[in-house]
């Protein structure tokens, strides 16, 4: 029998041609790789677009602006001052407050109008770096409640350093006021507080010195001591701020005061001061109380400057009354943003405090997990294939029960 070069014999052929079993294996791994590439690029182009989306876009949760403020607090019915003495006071002061002007969730006058709800008769708008929020409170004040709310215009002197008060400005001071400032930028910042007729008072030492976790450093860099910000003129010290209540700094003030020369006018004497710090409504803690012989801004600040504060403290809180409703557009954006923190998840981008000079204080901490990068590919991966299987597996039932149908129509 004669073999012909170039010609396949039959069992030449069926050793070149892949078993069906190869075929329909090899068939199935290019749909699945096909489908898995049109995933990923699905999956990568989504992300591209959510992530920048949530970092441009204002995700507020909550609808401020419809909130009312018609519920009324009574701290004098559970409350007494620190100091007895203080007993017959007649104004409730909130010496630290912030709007919309800077990063508070209320207007100024929203802010008024929530001052009232929470038993405060008095209160210090102390926006970052800036007066403007201050004199808008106080001309909404005294056109809505004269006679009856009293607001003291301010700023919050806010940097990597030192966060401050500056009370009782109608102009808003930049001396000094840097991401860094050094210990004469301070000093000469106090000195033209001063020079304005404005008290400096130091803020939440507590929560400026309290470390960040992941910068192993704390929050405010290189903060001066209670001794340097007295020897460089500072009029008084926060003691108590939202639920936060700064023993130590309260003793050295009782100690300090109580050594001073009472004898010149104003006496040399440390201010104690409280502050809500509002940003968003919620539970107040603290009133700063005073006795001022009457009712003005005027006197207020007068009492302030001579140091004649007491304060209300509550730990727990009141109970505030109405929360704000959610926000439409968040309700609207909210299914993007959880979608943009579930890609967001996989790095954790740890941003050092704002030194409200648009920089940030520390260095940002990046910390990528690879883990969880690596299992959802997997994941992504495993899902593709019990969707390619269950494909397959509906196919084939769907295909039999089509034949059945039409064996079962042809015997009919």
């Amino acid at each position: 029998m004669h073999r012909f070069v170039g010609i396949k014999q039959p069992a030449e052929e069926a050793k070149d041609t892949p078993p069906r079993g190869n075929r329909w294996a090899t068939s199935c791994a290019r749909l699945l790789g096909r489908r898995v590439g049109a995933m990923a690029a699905f999956t990568a182009v989504l992300a591209v677009l959510v992530v920048p989306l949530h970092k441009l876009v204002e995700f507020s949760t909550y609808d401020f602006g419809a909130m009312k403020f018609d519920w009324a607090t009574t701290p004098r019915d559970h409350l007494l001052p620190v100091d007895p003495a203080y007993s017959d006071f007649n104004v409730l002061l909130d010496g630290h407050a912030h709007t919309t002007v800077s990063d508070g969730r209320l207007s100024p006058e929203q802010l008024v109008e929530y001052s009232i709800a929470q038993g405060y008769n008095a209160i210090v708008v102390t926006d970052h770096n800036t007066v403007a929020g201050g004199l808008r409170a106080e001309k909404y004040a005294a056109s809505k409640y004269p006679s009856r709310f009293v607001v003291i215009p301010g700023m919050e002197y806010s940097n990597c350093r030192i966060h401050m008060n500056f009370i009782n400005l109608n102009t808003t001071v930049t001396v000094g006021n840097k991401a860094f400032p050094s210990d004469d930028d301070i000093r000469h910042a106090i000195a033209r507080v001063h020079e304005l007729g404005g008290l400096a008072i130091v803020n939440h030492i507590p929560w400026s010195n309290h470390t960040l976790d992941r910068m192993k450093a704390p929050r405010l860099i290189n903060h001066p001591s209670l001794q340097s910000l007295v020897d460089w003129g500072v009029d008084g010290f926060e003691i108590a701020n939202q639920a936060t209540f700064d023993m130590p700094t309260y003793q050295y003030i009782v100690s300090q005061n109580a050594a001073v020369r009472t004898t010149v006018d104003p006496p040399a004497r440390l201010i104690l001061m409280t502050g809500s710090d509002v940003h968003t409504p919620g539970n107040a803690f603290a009133w700063t109380v005073l006795k001022a012989p009457s009712f003005t801004k005027e006197a207020i600040v007068q009492e302030i400057k001579h140091a004649r504060t007491s304060f209300l403290f509550d730990p727990t809180g009141n109970s505030a009354a109405r929360f704000p409703r959610y926000s439409a557009r968040y309700l609207a954006l909210a299914p993007l943003s959880e979608l943009a923190q579930y890609f967001e998840g996989f790095v954790d981008r740890h941003q050092g405090q704002y030194s409200f000079h648009g920089t940030r204080c520390q260095r940002d901490v990046v910390d990528i997990h690879g883990t969880s990068i690596a299992c959802f590919v997997a994941y992504f991966i495993a899902a593709a294939i019990l969707f390619e299987l269950l494909y397959r597996l509906l196919g084939c039932f769907w295909r039999r029960v089509v034949r059945l149908l039409r064996r079962t129509k042809n015997q009919q």
